[in-house]
């Protein structure tokens, strides 16, 4: 019960943060991969997110705005733990999840004290992590994994 509780949780904070996004942008027409398939052209809705999340977070170091880093990584940890729910067959990725939230973690403990020099290596640490998670993720792909 709990577990379908927080899915729909996620469920209903990415698609109330997706609309309000979309608000603020013009109108135009994107294609995304289906859930859960990798596809470099055409990424996933949960891969935007996270691209967004990311690009926030580092807008917030340039800026020392840790309230805004500290935001984006607990959203972008919510929103890789519901990815993860789904991809969990694939231990590969497991791993690379466990990493990457373990970095992200540390984005909010370094935001949570002000110090930007250590969310600026946490983050640069997670920019490695999602390279790594990526490459797991097309091999398990040509491989013949799950799509």
């Amino acid at each position: 019960m709990n577990r379908i509780l927080c899915s729909l949780t996620i469920w209903a904070v990415l698609a109330l943060s997706t609309a309000a996004a979309e608000d603020q942008k013009p109108a135009v027409k994107e294609s995304a991969a289906p859930v859960g398939k990798v596809d470099d052209k055409n990424p996933s809705i949960w891969m935007k997110k996270k691209l967004d999340y990311s690009q926030n977070i580092l807008a917030g170091i340039t800026l020392e705005d840790f309230d805004k880093i500290a935001d984006n990584a607990r959203a972008m940890k919510g929103l890789g733990k519901f990815e993860g729910f789904v991809r969990s067959r694939n231990a590969a990725y497991t791993r690379q999840l466990q990493l990457f939230e373990e970095t992200n973690d540390e984005i909010i403990r370094q935001a949570d004290n002000d110090n930007v020099e250590g969310v600026a290596l946490a983050f640069t640490q997670l920019t490695i992590n999602c390279v790594n998670c990526h490459k797991v993720l097309r091999q398990h792909v040509k491989s013949g994994g799950a799509k």
